[in-house]
């Protein structure tokens, strides 16, 4: 893998992680809890970020704080996505024993696309007509299952 496919992968995992609560801790100690609303990546890869709705190591309620990224030193997901499109796809094909070549995965976009009409993400199913009654049937049972 070149540098440059790495670094894509480090921003669209950060980039996944907008909307879901994080848990961020500071060099000096100090941890945040809260949804991760925004987003920075400065020159030199500082990351800063925007929590809502946050509360610190010491019990304070904040309702955004804004973080320097040269404050940060780990982020920590705690809060699973409700939808993962690569184990959707998979999900999907197995179901329906779609040929090779079918089902396509937008991960940036955190969309399934299949046969390049349907389109897949965590609201829902985008198209019309039986592939798309079955998908929509596939992807109510898939998010059931991500529920439990």
């Amino acid at each position: 893998m070149s540098v440059q496919a790495a670094i894509r992968n480090l921003i669209t995992e950060l980039a996944s992680l907008v909307g879901n609560i994080v848990t961020v801790k500071l060099v000096d100690g100090t941890t945040y809890v809260g949804k991760l609303i925004g987003i920075d990546i400065g020159d030199r890869f500082t990351l800063h970020m925007i929590l809502e709705d946050a509360k610190s190591s010491s019990g304070e309620k904040y309702y955004k704080v804004f973080i320097n990224g040269g404050r940060i030193s780990e982020i920590i997901s705690v809060q699973r996505p409700k939808f993962d499109p690569e184990e959707f796809a998979e999900f999907i094909s197995t179901k329906l024993s779609l040929p090779p070549g079918t089902v396509r995965v937008l991960k940036e976009a955190k969309t399934v696309l299949v046969y390049d009409r349907y389109k897949i993400t965590e609201n829902g199913v985008e198209g019309s007509g039986g592939m798309a009654s079955k998908l929509y049937s596939l992807w109510e049972e898939y998010m059931e299952s991500r529920k439990k």
